[in-house]
């Protein structure tokens, strides 16, 4: 137990921090005057004649003697003797030798030009001072109180010039003029003064300082001033340059811990938050476990430059028992609790680093509110998981590294680890892959990155399955929380109430985003009130454990990190309730799928498609689980959304999605709607053979239903289906044998659909009459309902009866509206459809935007994977190349489209591909064949470009009788289908009649 006594202010004894009751008058006093001389005998004659003012015998002495001993608890502390007596501490346990000790320090290394060394000594000496020195001590304490202020003066001395000589300019001049007018013959004092005014651009205030002091030194004590003062003079007439600043490197106070290695990526994040630190007093870096704050905050403080020094005050060590600002003051070496550590703070400009405040935040708060109020000049810099909440704070939130700076970070770090380590183009990719899994975590990257010592790359991309057992580093001697993700997280989560951990843990069970109702519903099962969700979730994004992504329509959508999920989702499983969670889950999208259903027809279509798009992921997620758990469940989440997959063209994957849910205990009428889907699906993208295979199981399981509804849609889809095959006598025969049905029953919405696709079927004909009269009713059904993506589709119908009737200009209109409104409102594929059309318009009016069309359809086509789509705008384009003389590419763009149709089983246009092919190569038997089966399936458009490639042939050989006998039988056939082929289409009939004149 150590005994502190206190002179520079009241006069206490302290034990452990804990003050002693030591009795008023002369008790005091005899313990401040042994204290003075402490560890030395001081005689007893001398304490009686000091002490006090009449005389008094030894009796009295002993007395007060034996009061100060009870009053220490310890009577070895004072040592009497026939000489006198010893207060038996040592010298430093008393504040005033102390100070003394500090004084004659700060003095040492300032002569010595350690300006740093010598503000940090005198800050700390001046904070031992706690108001007037020996308070209410007798008039023997008046030399001890003289000297004593006189060391107070010369800390005050010393640590203004010690600031002035680290660069201290016009920001002292205040505190400076204070002085001197307080003590207006000390030189020292005006030394500084004027060294800082000048470095402040006040020359002329300078010299007029001098010429004050020189008058004062003359009329007080009738002396020049000093040579220290004379000089300076002489250097500000010079204007010289060691006035302008530091005139030799000057070690700065703080305790910055050198940087381990170099930061990577983050130059953009450095200036940022160096920027703030200049215009902000309170800056704080908020981001995830493992994100590097705490390094991207080091080397921004590392860059400050402040006289009193940049401190860094780890907190992750600390609880909220502690008191905090105890915590800085040790961390600066700051004796004597708040006062002197605001004293020392404001002796000079300082920075502190408050470092990981996550788990302390009121206490981090509070202690940055104290901080600012008490000393204006003080800078904090602080790292949290969370912002600290306090006025004027400005919040930098740390995002994880970019996907090129996670590689170079691991790149750079694996070559520190494994010297030799060979980064080809294979391994880079596989880097690339490591660092997207790990969300661009610099923590994370780096423990992988360690692992090069002993596994390749491509072993450390296979083992992040089990990431945690991975990512960890078991030869560093850093805290845990930084040497292994897993600690870092568990950090984090230990930190939360239970209901945001329950939180944490619902949405660990979302692949990639999920809504707040979605999560709502799902952390019910886990003991989460709905009401409670959106607050927790606050506080949960507050501690950068949640991102906020802003989805379609503005709806904001909830993710975690995949480290932090995957944490999270351990945490699930501890818990026992990783099975309920997921059946939520299921049950939520069921909910969501036959909401959309039910709405997907009207003009809530738009909702509808934000919601299946946005939730894609988490859709096969439930799937994947009501797949061993629910198959039930599962058949109605895929039917569910199975027309909007259909609006949003998701062809072939939903499709799949459907198919794969239906099993063999669901309900025939279940199984049989499920194939319908499908099979509109699949010929939706041209995978003509797969969509007849689901019809046909549609219709197996119809015949055992007495559902008339469910055998008039067989009947619509099939009509669809025979538009991809193009088989206009099916469209309209089954299109027209739903409609029947569907008007008997008032199913407004059913009959429209099949109206346009009678319409299509007439379209395809050529009897533009009927197509426009089915269009037009269909368009009039449809505007009621709303359906946005019916009603393309019924403008663009009205745009190719509008070609087919010859009014070209007025159908390119109409097709470009419909391809722009099918762009806004997110459906690309349709977009693409309508826009192949616009460019076969364009062609034939001569317009040279068609290839530009013709491109853009594609690339759409091939964004959504429409094959079919594709294969047509390709056809087109070739057919238009080719009569822009680019025969090479329209060869490349047919060989491709002759591919795909092989390989998809056929297609409305797989014939008309082979024929142009043929013509190209000039393949007179393939041609032969073509023509054959053309005239099989009635297929007027390929008849006529068959025989004029024939003629054509047939003219090169100078055969000309047979070369017109073909070409008169093209001829024959062309007027009935002049909507589909015009005279510009027939470039091998133009050559054949060249070569035959």
């Amino acid at each position: 137990m150590v005994l502190i006594v206190r002179l520079l202010g009241e006069v206490q004894a302290c034990r452990d921090g804990v003050r002693l009751e030591v009795p008023a008058g002369k008790t005091s006093e005899l313990l401040a005057r042994l204290a003075l001389d402490a560890g030395v005998r001081v005689r007893a004659d001398a304490l009686l004649e000091e002490l006090w003012a009449e005389p008094a015998g030894r009796n009295t002495l002993q007395s007060k003697v034996s009061q100060l001993r009870g009053a220490l608890g310890d009577k070895d502390l004072v040592v009497g003797s026939a000489e006198g007596y010893l207060l038996a501490v040592p010298k430093e346990a008393v504040d005033a030798t102390r100070a003394t000790d500090l004084a004659s320090a700060s003095s040492t290394a300032r002569a010595a030009g350690n300006a740093a060394a010598s503000l940090e000594q005198a800050l700390e000496g001046l904070a031992l001072f706690r108001g007037d020195v020996l308070l209410e001590m007798g008039d023997w304490a008046g030399p001890h109180r003289a000297r004593l202020e006189e060391v107070r003066l010369g800390l005050i001395e010393d640590a203004i010039a010690a600031r002035v000589d680290l660069g201290a300019g016009g920001d002292v001049v205040g505190e400076l003029e204070m002085l001197v007018g307080q003590h207006p013959l000390r030189e020292g004092l005006w030394v500084s003064l004027i060294t800082a005014l000048y470095r402040a651009g006040r020359q002329a205030e300078a010299l007029a300082t001098y010429r004050r002091v020189r008058r004062a030194l003359r009329e007080e004590l009738a002396i020049q001033p000093g040579t220290a003062l004379r000089r300076l003079e002489q250097q500000v007439l010079r204007q010289s340059v060691q006035l302008t600043g530091r005139a030799h490197a000057v070690a700065l106070p703080g305790n910055l811990p050198t940087a381990p290695d170099t930061l990577v990526g983050r130059e953009k994040e450095c200036a940022a938050v160096a920027d703030a630190v200049d215009r902000h007093r309170l800056v704080i870096v908020v981001g995830p476990a493992g994100v590097g704050k705490t390094r991207l905050a080091v080397e921004v403080a590392a860059q400050l430059t402040a006289p009193g020094g940049v401190w860094l005050v780890r907190l992750d060590a600390v609880d909220a028992t502690s008191r905090l600002a105890q915590v800085v003051a040790e961390t600066m070496h700051v004796h004597g609790g708040e006062p002197a550590l605001r004293e020392r703070l404001a002796g000079s400009d300082s920075v502190l680093l408050l470092d990981n405040c996550e788990h302390l935040v009121v206490e981090a708060a509070a202690l940055a509110e104290w901080l600012m109020d008490a000393v204006p000049t003080l800078r904090l810099l602080a790292t949290s998981q969370v912002p600290l909440g306090v006025e004027g704070e400005h919040v930098h939130h740390l995002a994880p590294l970019t996907q090129e700076d996670s590689v170079a970070l691991f790149a750079a770090r694996a070559r520190e680890a494994r010297r030799q380590l060979a980064l080809d183009d294979e391994t880079s990719e596989v880097i690339e892959q490591v660092c997207t899994s790990l969300d661009g975590l610099p923590l994370a990257i780096e423990l992988a990155a360690a692992r090069v010592r002993s596994l390749s790359v491509r072993e450390i991309s296979r083992r992040l399955h089990d990431r945690f057992a991975l990512l960890r580093d078991p030869t560093s001697r850093r805290p845990e929380r930084r040497r292994a993700l897993e600690a870092a997280i568990e950090w984090s989560y230990h930190l939360l109430f239970p209901d945001d951990q329950r939180a944490l843990m619902a949405l660990a069970r979302f692949a990639g985003s999920g809504s707040l109702s979605a999560l709502e519903h799902v952390s019910a099962v886990l003991g989460v009130p709905a009401a409670a969700v959106l607050d927790t979730v606050g506080r949960l994004v507050d501690r950068s454990l949640v991102i906020v992504d802003e989805g379609e329509g503005g709806e904001v959508r909830y993710r975690l990190l995949d480290s932090i999920r995957a944490y999270a989702v351990e945490r699930l499983l501890e818990s026992g309730q990783a099975e309920a969670c997921a059946a939520a889950h299921a049950r939520w999208y069921a909910a969501a799928a036959a909401w959309c259903d039910e709405h997907v027809r009207s003009s809530r279509q738009p909702e509808c498609l934000a919601v299946a798009r946005a939730e894609r992921a988490n859709v096969d997620l439930a799937l994947a689980w009501c797949a061993e758990h629910d198959p039930g469940l599962g058949t109605r989440i895929a039917t569910g959304f199975g027309w909007t997959w259909v609006v949003l063209g998701d062809g072939p994957a939903g499709a799949t999605r459907v198919r794969n849910a239906l099993h063999d205990e669901a309900a025939a009428a279940e199984r049989a709607y499920g194939c319908l889907l499908a099979g509109w699906l699949e010929a939706s993208a041209g995978n003509v053979e797969l969509a007849r295979d689901d019809l046909d199981a549609a219709r197996a399981l119809l015949e055992s239903l007495d559902d008339e509804v469910l055998l008039a849609d067989a009947d619509r889809h099939q009509a669809f289906l025979a538009i991809q095959q193009g088989r206009p006598g099916v469209v309209l025969e089954t299109a027209n044998a739903s409609l029947a049905t569907y008007r008997a029953r008032s199913l407004s919405w059913r009959t429209a659909g099949s109206l346009l696709l009678a319409a299509y079927g007439s379209l395809m004909l050529g009897d533009t009459g009927t197509a426009a009269r089915d269009a037009a009713e269909a368009v009039e059904i449809l505007e009621p309902i709303g359906d946005s993506w019916c009603m393309v589709h019924g403008e663009a119908i009205l745009g190719g009866i509008a070609q087919a009737e010859g009014r070209l200009e007025e159908a390119a209109v109409a097709l470009e509206r419909a391809a722009d409104k099918s762009q806004l409102m997110g459906f690309r594929g349709q977009a693409a459809l309508h826009r192949a059309t616009l460019g076969r318009i364009q062609d034939r009016l001569g317009d040279a935007t068609a290839i530009a069309s013709y491109e853009r359809a594609i690339a759409d086509a091939v964004a959504v994977g429409d094959g079919r789509l594709t294969a047509t705008a390709r056809l087109n384009l070739a057919r238009c190349l080719r009569r822009h003389d680019e025969p090479d590419r329209a060869m490349a763009l047919l060989v491709e489209n002759d591919r795909w149709y092989r390989s998809a089983g056929g297609g409305d246009f797989a014939l008309l591909t082979a024929c142009l092919l043929a013509s190209m190569r000039e393949d007179e038997t393939l041609l032969l064949k073509v023509l054959e089966q053309a005239r099989s399936d009635t297929n007027l458009e390929v008849q006529i470009h068959a025989l004029d490639a024939l003629a054509r042939l047939a003219a090169q050989r100078a055969d000309t009788d047979r070369a017109a006998a073909l070409l008169a039988d093209a001829d024959e056939l062309a007027p009935d289908i002049g909507h589909l082929v015009d005279r510009q289409d027939r470039i091998d009939a133009e050559f054949a009649r060249r070569l035959s004149t």
